[in-house]
């Protein structure tokens, strides 16, 4: 039996949403790591925590790949794992926004994620991912 076009959709959407999650971790990454070999003390310490602040972004990036591989292949988890990276993704940009972040980085950062959670709580989502 095919997918729904809404399926795909959503599909490609956390694809969308993976890649450029990503992107920005391995961006982070780089980013501590270059501020990490610099300084005796504070800047290493500083390029510590951007590093890590990559690699767990880079890891809610790959939730949302699983999420799009276990939605191809039709798995009830796909449901779960796809909550935990849009509800961890929306926290990371409510702390951001918190600590002063721009806004409109956050809303561009939360919007695949609403739509997947509105898909995910729809009658459509519950059939497509949880009836698998």
């Amino acid at each position: 039996m095919g997918k729904s076009l809404t399926l795909k959709i959503m599909v490609a959407l956390g694809v969308i949403q993976g890649v450029a999650g990503l992107l920005r971790g391995f961006n982070w990454v780089q980013f501590g790591s270059d501020i990490f070999r610099q300084g005796l003390f504070l800047l290493p310490m500083i390029g510590a925590v951007a590093v890590m602040r990559g690699v767990f972004i880079a890891g809610i990036a790959l939730l949302f790949l699983l999420f799009v591989v276990g939605a191809l292949l039709g798995k009830s988890w796909a449901w779960w794992i796809c909550l935990t990276a849009v509800v961890v993704n929306l926290i990371i940009v409510l702390s951001a926004l918190a600590q002063g972040g721009l806004v409109a980085e956050g809303i561009a950062w939360s919007v695949i994620p609403v739509i997947l959670l509105f898909y995910l709580f729809s009658q459509t989502g519950r059939e497509a991912l949880r009836g698998a």
